[in-house]
This record gives structure tokens, C-alpha cells and sequence, in this order.
């Protein structure tokens, strides 16, 4: 519930700071650039090291990751095929990819899975969240933000990006630091745990100032916000409890969590992405807004089906 509260209390204050002139219009994106500059890199280096010396490669480890990443590729998929079947400009599709392929499967989820199934879960969900989601938008994410900004980009400008973004930087950094076993990593996981918990406040923060919803706006993107909500919360953990809990056999605890974990709301750092890269903000934004209260009551619908 406090997690809950973090999440509104960040949010709806943000709202009501869009009237308050002491804050500048460039508010939004300053926070966006201290969560990818400060907060995103901090919290890599707390998760990482530690999911790398937790990981348990035994038994069905692997469903949980393999899901974050099925439904990220097939929402990138279906947005595209959407896209150019409905003519959206190369924005609008990436923000979709984004913000429909990336789940809140932490901030959101954890909370969710506690009060749904129980502590049991959090385990099964941490391997949803950092070696799923949490790498995917630190690598694939940027890709796709990236190559759909509206922008011509060669490969080797993505791959500049993707060389020059902190986070990225920071996971690699994270990985040699672990696999080499240089010391000093309880003292930089202390400094950096405190850096780290400023990234959910700051980034509700950053999506409630720039929000700006109307009925115009909602009207003029009934579409592709009803799309994105349409897939992100019901047709790609359709798919998922296709594959894995029908096709594959896989009717277990594991699968279990990893379904609800799929149909999680947008992952709010997709949205702070979505804007650093400006692909289609407004929409990006529109979707976190509108799909995290939405998935508390899809997500409970979800685990009472199955």
C-alpha cells in the first residue's frame, strides 16, 4: 500500500505543480535527464551486481525472463504491423513499442504480486523485472526509441547512442564489476541505494507535471492510446498464457507470476525514455497515466481467471 501511495502522492503532485510558476515548463525534462543521468545508473548498480550473484539457474528460471522478452518482441511486432496498416507516423509506433513492450514489473508489480499471491512471488517476479524488463529498456529500449524518433538514423548513430547512454554504460560496467569480483561493492551499493529510490518519485513527478490530459487530447488519440491499452493489458498476456501455459505445458507457479507480470502496467521509465528520445511523449505519457490505474483492476481480474 505505501508503494501505492509513492506512486499517486508523486503523480498527482505533479499535476498540481503544472500551476505553480516557480516551476519552469523545462521542469519535466530536467527530472527526465537526472533519472537517466543519476537515478536509472544508480539503481543498475544497486540490482545488478546482486541479480547476477542471486541468480539460480536451476528449474524453470527462465520462463519468467523468456516472457518479459517474448512480449516486448511481439508487441514491437504487432505495434508496427498496426502502425503501417493505420499509417501512424514513426513516433507514434515507437512510443507503442515502448510503452506496450515494457511492463511495470517492480514499482507496480511487486506490490501487486504481494497482495495477490504473497511473498512468495517477489522471487519469481525479481527475474521478471531485472533480467527482463529492466534490461530490456536499458538496451533494446533505446534501440527502438532510437530508431523511431522521426529521425534518419544509420546504424552506427544507434549504436552511438546506445555506446553514449548511461544506464547502457552502467550494465556493462555492472557486469564486468561482478564477474571480476572487485571489491567495494557493499560501500557503493550503501551510497547508492538512497540515489537510486529518487527514480519513482521523480519520474511520477516528471509524467504528472508534463500531462496535460483533456478531452481533446483523448479524442484525438482515442486510437492509438486504445490500442496500446487494448494489447498491453489483455492481448499480449493472451498470447503469453497461449504459449507458455497451453502450448508449452507450463501450468506452474512460475508461469503463474510471469503472467501477471506480463500484464502489468507501462513501465514508467519507457515514458521518461520516450521523452529524452522524443518519440511521441504525449502519447507515452498517456499511456502510464492511464494504464496503471486501469491494470489494478485487470491484473486481479487476470489472476482470478487463471
Amino acid at each position: 500500500m505505501a508503494q501505492f501511495l509513492v506512486l499517486i502522492i508523486s503523480f498527482v503532485t505533479g499535476l498540481l505543480c503544472q500551476k505553480n510558476k516557480s516551476f519552469p515548463k523545462s521542469t519535466g525534462h530536467s527530472l527526465n535527464l537526472f533519472i537517466i543521468y543519476v537515478s536509472l545508473p544508480a539503481l543498475i548498480l544497486v540490482k545488478v551486481p546482486r541479480m547476477i550473484s542471486d541468480l539460480d539457474l536451476n528449474g524453470d528460471w527462465w520462463i519468467p525472463v523468456s516472457m518479459m522478452w517474448f512480449a516486448f518482441f511481439l508487441a514491437v511486432f504487432l505495434v508496427f504491423v498496426i502502425g503501417k496498416a493505420k499509417k501512424w507516423p514513426a513516433p507514434t509506433m515507437g512510443a507503442l513499442m515502448l510503452t506496450v513492450g515494457l511492463g511495470n514489473t517492480s514499482f507496480v508489480g511487486f506490490p501487486i504480486l504481494e497482495a495477490l499471491i504473497g511473498p512468495e512471488a517477489i522471487p519469481v517476479g525479481i527475474l521478471a523485472d531485472q533480467p527482463g524488463s529492466f534490461l530490456l529498456v536499458s538496451t533494446l529500449g533505446i534501440v527502438i526509441a532510437s530508431s523511431f524518433s522521426g529521425e534518419k538514423v544509420s546504424v552506427k548513430t544507434i549504436l552511438r547512442r546506445l555506446f553514449t547512454f548511461p544506464p547502457f554504460l552502467t550494465i556493462i560496467f555492472s557486469l564486468f564489476w561482478s564477474l571480476l569480483g572487485v571489491p567495494g561493492k557493499g560501500i557503493v551499493t550503501g551510497a547508492m541505494t538512497p540515489i537510486a529510490a529518487t527514480l519513482v518519485p521523480l519520474a511520477l513527478f516528471a509524467v504528472g507535471f508534463q500531462t496535460k490530459v483533456n478531452w481533446e487530447v483523448l479524442i484525438r488519440r482515442r486510437s492509438a492510446i486504445g490500442i496500446g491499452l487494448l494489447l498491453k493489458l489483455f492481448l499480449i498476456p493472451l498470447v503469453c498464457w497461449l504459449l507458455y501455459w497451453k502450448a508449452l505445458g507450463k501450468e506452474n507457479f512460475y508461469t503463474q507470476v510471469s503472467l501477471l507480470e506480463a500484464a502489468m502496467a507501462t513501465q514508467i521509465t519507457s515514458a521518461v525514455v520516450a521523452a529524452e528520445f522524443d518519440v511521441d511523449p504525449e502519447l507515452a505519457q498517456l499511456m502510464v497515466t492511464l494504464s496503471v490505474p486501469l491494470s489494478l483492476i485487470t491484473v486481479p481480474l487476470w489472476h482470478f481467471w487463471l
